[in-house]
């Protein structure tokens, strides 16, 4: 018997991948990349978003979520949230540290210029 030809296998006993279960599994996939890329802040929030929404729609007609589907929707929403904070957390330490985002924004014009020579914003001659 050959194992590597479909020609002893017929059609109709494949199991047929049914479009719930492809996109749980898209929705476990993409949760997994949310968690992995919660330092990225737009890719963290985007793969999660979605994997949550694929997450729901994989749930069809029943009423509640597979045991999968409901950890990639609490996975994605951790991300989520991690992302989140990780956002506001930097904002409000930079706020503290340089007592405004222009002089955040000056201060790392500093620092590039003095790195490359080059001014990072052209000073404005009105």
């Amino acid at each position: 018997m050959d194992f590597h030809s479909d020609d002893n296998f017929s059609g109709q006993y494949r199991p047929q991948a049914r479009p719930q279960d492809v996109m749980l599994t898209a929705s476990i996939m993409l949760s997994v990349i949310a968690i992995a890329t919660t330092c990225c802040i737009y890719a963290s929030i985007i793969c999660g978003s979605l994997s949550i929404i694929l997450a729901l729609l994989s749930r069809g007609q029943q009423k509640q979520l597979s045991p999968q589907g409901k950890m990639a929707v609490m996975t994605s929403t951790a991300a989520i949230i991690i992302s989140v904070l990780a956002t506001v957390i930097m904002f409000v330490v930079t706020i503290r540290e340089y007592g405004s985002v222009e002089n955040f924004l000056k201060a790392y014009s500093d620092i590039m210029e003095s790195m490359t020579g080059i001014p990072l914003f052209e000073e404005s001659g009105i």
